[in-house]
């Protein structure tokens, strides 16, 4: 039976990650800073700090391969951006290296690390990285450690924007929509790829079984993208609500209402859900990836389509 360590087996894609893996039969550990107050059956806790890579050897001891999921998305600086995503994940490296029973490390990266897309074509591996937000910038330095990776292979995917059961993105745009009025943040116009969990849980289960996958960076995300508008109108078709009133906001107003927001939850202690940092990616417009690579070199394409994506999620 195979050891497999998450980091981030806490969260909306870890849980399910762990749960499909645990349906396979493998050994689960999951890192996290604390064990949670609800732990997943048939699963393993190991409590380390990202901080200190002494902590994630310990927890890291024994395992055959780890998935890397933990990062923070919200923060209110460059400097706690770098200081989660990018050391963090130098720290996790360099603690897996000095193990040697683990032989494969995936790391779940972010169409943010590339950038966005233009408005003629979605991104694709080949194109130059080039991204326009700090959280971006610190998830293309977490993938530059991972290359690092000496004790095995290595596996960078890069999802789109991931939706599904539970997740709190997408419940509160979901919040918003029932409400019956909705943001068209930056523009109106820009299009948008999308992810299914059960299709993210399946690319990183076949990135730890396979070796067809080393050494590589991958977009993986449904092909068709869809406009802002189509997204919040299939959304709402799901949800069996009326279309929301759309209202749209400048990139200068996203901004600010970012600004406010930050203001706001550090006098809460509530981490900001908008931010700077979001109005900067809002500003894209266009976030669209293409996962042709995936596909051949999977040989799949059977990505789950938004529609029935919503449909699954609601239902």
């Amino acid at each position: 039976m195979k050891t497999i360590a998450v980091t981030g087996g806490t969260g909306f894609v870890g849980r399910a990650l762990c749960k499909a893996l645990l349906a396979r039969g493998c050994a689960v550990r999951i890192i996290t800073r604390r064990r949670p107050a609800e732990p997943l059956p048939g699963a393993s806790y190991a409590e380390a700090d990202f901080s200190d890579p002494e902590s994630l050897g310990r927890a890291l001891d024994g395992a055959d391969a780890a998935v890397h999921l933990a990062a923070a998305l919200f923060c209110r600086s460059r400097k706690d951006f770098m200081s989660a995503n990018a050391a963090g994940t130098a720290n996790l490296v360099a603690a897996a290296n000095a193990r040697p029973t683990l032989k494969k490390l995936v790391y779940v990266s972010s169409l943010a690390a590339g950038g966005p897309s233009s408005a003629d074509a979605p991104r694709t591996e080949a194109d130059a990285d080039s991204p326009t937000s700090f959280y971006g910038q610190s998830k293309l330095e977490g993938e530059k450690s991972v290359k690092t990776f000496t004790g095995g292979a290595f596996v960078v995917l890069r999802p789109p924007i991931i939706y599904g059961k539970k997740d709190s993105g997408f419940s509160k745009i979901a919040e918003w929509v029932r409400k019956g009025v909705m943001v068209n943040a930056g523009s109106a116009g820009g299009r948008f790829s999308f992810v299914y969990i059960e299709d993210l849980v399946r690319a990183i289960t076949d990135a730890l079984e396979t070796d067809k996958f080393d050494g590589g960076t991958f977009y993986v995300c449904e092909p068709r993208s869809y406009a802002w508008l189509e997204f919040i109108g299939l959304l709402a078709a799901g949800m069996g609500v009326k279309m929301p009133l759309m209202l749209s906001l400048p990139p200068w107003a996203v901004y600010a209402v970012g600004w406010v927001y930050e203001g706001v939850t550090a006098l809460t202690g509530a981490d900001p859900v908008l931010n700077r940092d979001k109005a900067r990616e809002a500003a894209g417009p266009n976030w669209t990836a293409s996962p042709a690579l995936w596909e051949k070199t999977s040989g799949r394409k059977d990505w789950t389509a938004l529609a029935e994506g919503i449909k699954k999620t609601f239902h």
